[in-house]
C-alpha cells in the first residue's frame, strides 16, 4: 500500500514537472512582449476558484522560480567557481531568493502607499502576483544586460530601465495611470534603494581601518 502511494506522488510529480516545461516558454514570452495582457489575464483569473486558476499559464510566482530566481542561482553559482557546483546551488538559492524577495516587497510596499488604502491580505496577494509576471522577465533581462555591458556601455542604461519599464505596467494597472506617470512612480523605488546602497557602502568604506604607508 505504501508502494501505491510512492508511485502515486512519483507519477504526480514526474506530470507536474512536464507541464511545467511545456508552459514555461509560452507564458515567459506572454508576459515579456505582452506584459498588459499579462495584468489582464490575473485579473481574469481571481474571479475563477482557486483551484480553476493558472491552468492555461504558469501562476506568477511558478513563473517567477522557473525563469529568474534558478537561472540567476545557476549563473551565480557557476560565477563563484566552485567545483560542486549542485551544493553550491544549494548553498545559494536560498539567500538569493531572499534577495530578489525584496524588490517586489519594496514596490508592493510603495504601492500601497499611493493607493492609500488599508492593507489587507487578498489585495496584497494579487498585486504580488502582478509584480512577479513583470519580475520574471525583468530581472531575468537586467541579468542579461549586466552581462553583456562588457560588450557595450548601452547595455548599462538598459539594466537601469528594464527594471522600471516592467514594473510600470504594474503601476498602470493598480493605480490606473498613464504608463509615464506610472513609469514615473516605478523609477522612485528603484531611485531610493540606489541611495540605500551608496550611502551603505560609502558608510562602510570609511569605517574600514586604513593601512599605514610603509
Amino acid at each position: 500500500m505504501e508502494f501505491d502511494k510512492i508511485f502515486k506522488s512519483v507519477e504526480e510529480a514526474v506530470y507536474e514537472v512536464m507541464v511545467w516545461l511545456l508552459l514555461l516558454p509560452k507564458t515567459f514570452i506572454r508576459v515579456m512582449i505582452h506584459p498588459i495582457d499579462a495584468m489582464d489575464y490575473i485579473n481574469a483569473e481571481w474571479e475563477k476558484n482557486p483551484d480553476d486558476r493558472f491552468d492555461e499559464y504558469l501562476s506568477p510566482v511558478l513563473l517567477w522560480l522557473l525563469s529568474a530566481v534558478i537561472p540567476i542561482t545557476f549563473f551565480v553559482s557557476i560565477a563563484s567557481g566552485s567545483e560542486d557546483l549542485s551544493t553550491k546551488f544549494t548553498d545559494q538559492i536560498y539567500p538569493i531568493t531572499f534577495y530578489m524577495m525584496i524588490i517586489p516587497f519594496v514596490y508592493i510596499a510603495w504601492m500601497e502607499w499611493l493607493n492609500k488604502e488599508p492593507v489587507k491580505r487578498s489585495t496584497l496577494k494579487v498585486s504580488f502576483y502582478r509584480h512577479c509576471y513583470a519580475l520574471a522577465p525583468a530581472q531575468l533581462l537586467t541579468i542579461l544586460s549586466l552581462v553583456l555591458m562588457f560588450i557595450s556601455p548601452v547595455f548599462i542604461l538598459l539594466s537601469a530601465l528594464i527594471l522600471p519599464a516592467y514594473e510600470a505596467v504594474v503601476f498602470k494597472a493598480e493605480l490606473e495611470a498613464g504608463y509615464f506617470k506610472a513609469f514615473l512612480y516605478a523609477c522612485i523605488p528603484q531611485i531610493a534603494v540606489l541611495i540605500f546602497v551608496a550611502v551603505v557602502i560609502v558608510a562602510l568604506g570609511s569605517n574600514l581601518p586604513t593601512v599605514p604607508a610603509p
